[in-house]
């Protein structure tokens, strides 16, 4: 998360202070660090004026290696499998459905020659290729997966890489109304069973197109708009079923938004991730840092 590179921050709050979070050290213990309060906070509380930033070392050269897994449940134990043999610097899925739009959008080869329910795409050192092929081995006479490809240089990585980097962009003519949803990894097939089964049953006429990042818990769940519907009605009928996807999320100790933030679309359904203790303590920070409400006012809190 960006939060964790963040090492200080200079912000303008809505009274007008300047402050200096952290002053980009690396152990500071002295009370509250301000600094994660403003990262998150949509612009609520102050404006940032300037970032220090951490910095690490480039990785060695990577290898991209996609898989087809029949199951989601399965996708966890493959997880699993490559986590015990190597170290992954990335573990992403995709469904068939959005496999199937991000080819014909960018005119893009498929992976594999078989079709398959699900994906995963795995990033990892190229040091560690012997030990990847092996944990694909185990993974093949387990029965979790059906095939795989590994990348052979980097233009072949780049273009594994495609194949989830394009997904957005290749189904926003579809007007998806989106869901940015997270839950413990150890949750991830019980919730995608049950919100694919809710919304299924809810709109048998609309495509669901699921993606996200497996290796942190975070799921994209997609509805994209059928050509006829005006894009009005759809919005509506997505925004009806939206308390029930967030009540599966709250019952799992989610998040509704896992990256994206609240904003004004999910600013009501905030209770559904927050206590009213902790929205009541939000309400007062807006209170200290913006007294005069003129910091992104609206968005966010949900009205008292």
């Amino acid at each position: 998360m960006t939060r964790e590179w963040v090492a200080g921050l200079r912000v303008v709050t809505g009274a007008g202070d300047l402050l200096d979070c952290n002053r980009g050290l690396i152990k500071n213990a002295t009370g509250y660090d301000l600094r994660h309060l403003f990262v998150g906070s949509e612009g609520t509380l102050g404006l940032v004026v300037e970032v220090d930033i951490r910095l690490t070392a480039p990785p060695e050269p990577q290898r991209v290696m996609v898989l087809g897994v029949s199951r989601f449940r399965d996708i966890l134990a493959v997880l699993d499998r490559f986590q015990q043999a190597l170290t992954l610097s990335a573990f992403e899925f995709f469904s068939e459905l959005a496999l199937e739009k991000v080819t014909a959008h960018r005119k893009l080869a498929r992976p594999l020659s078989d079709q398959a329910p699900f994906y995963a795409l795995l990033e990892f050192d190229a040091s560690a290729e012997d030990k990847a092929l092996g944990a694909f081995d185990t993974c093949v006479a387990a029965g979790l997966v059906t095939d795989g490809v590994l990348s052979q240089s980097d233009a072949q990585a780049s273009a594994l890489w495609q194949l989830r980097e394009g997904i957005s962009e290749s189904i926003a003519a579809c007007t998806p109304y989106k869901n940015d949803l997270s839950v413990r990894v150890s949750r991830l097939p019980a919730f995608l069973d049950g919100i694919d089964d809710l919304v299924r049953a809810r709109y048998p006429d609309f495509e669901v197109c699921w993606y996200g990042h497996i290796g942190d818990g975070n799921l994209h769940l997609n509805i994209l708009k059928p050509d006829a519907l005006p894009q009005d009605v759809f919005f509506e009928r997505c925004h009806e079923i939206s308390p029930e996807i967030f009540a599966r999320v709250a019952a799992l100790n989610g998040s509704i938004s896992a990256e994206h933030g609240v904003g004004l679309l999910k600013r009501d359904f905030l209770p559904f991730a927050r206590s009213a203790a902790e929205i009541a303590l939000m309400r007062a920070m807006k209170a200290v840092f913006d007294p005069a409400g003129i910091m992104n006012p609206g968005k966010l809190l949900p009205a008292a």
